[in-house]
C-alpha cells in the first residue's frame, strides 16, 4: 500500500462531540478524517492552515507563539522533512492514529512518533508535507 499526500484542512464542530474534527482533503481528491482533535490543536490549524480564526481568546497556545519567533521557525523548516499517518494504538476508548514524524538533525533521519493533530501543526509551522496511509482510507475514521 501507499500513502496520500494532505493538500488541505478543514476543522469541523459537531453537536455530538464536544472535540471538533479535522476533515484532511487528500490529493485524489478524497478525505480523511479525524475526530476528537483537541480544542487547541483544533484552532491553530485551521489559523495556519486556512487563516481562520476559532476563537476570540486573545491568548496564543505553543504554536502560535513558535510561529511568532524568527529562529524557532528557520530551525522546524530546516529540521521537519515530512509527516506520515502511518499508525494506531490501542487506547482506552478504542483506537488512535499516530503519525511518523521524520526530522533532520545533525545530518542524520530521526523517526518519532507523535499525535496526528500536533504533527500536522509541526508540518504546518515547517512548509514540511503530510501523508496519510492508503490503509486507512477504507476504514471508518475513529
Amino acid at each position: 500500500m501507499g500513502r496520500l499526500k494532505i493538500i488541505g484542512y478543514r476543522v469541523m464542530v459537531r453537536p455530538s462531540d464536544p472535540l471538533p474534527l479535522l476533515k484532511c482533503f487528500l490529493e485524489d481528491g478524497r478525505s480523511f478524517n479525524m475526530s476528537s482533535i483537541p480544542v487547541d490543536a483544533a484552532i491553530a490549524i485551521e489559523r495556519l492552515a486556512n487563516g481562520v480564526e476559532l476563537s476570540g481568546d486573545p491568548r496564543l497556545s505553543l504554536p502560535m507563539i513558535l510561529m511568532e519567533i524568527p529562529s524557532v521557525e528557520s530551525d522546524i523548516r530546516g529540521s521537519v522533512k515530512e509527516v506520515v499517518i502511518d499508525d494506531m494504538l490501542e487506547s482506552e476508548g478504542g483506537y488512535v492514529y499516530c503519525a511518523s514524524v521524520f526530522l533532520k538533525i545533525d545530518g542524520k533521519i530521526l523517526k518519532k512518533l507523535m499525535v496526528p493533530s500536533s504533527a500536522i501543526i509541526l508540518a504546518l509551522l515547517s512548509g514540511a508535507d503530510v501523508y496519510v496511509d492508503e490503509k486507512f482510507l477504507s476504514s471508518e475514521s475513529f
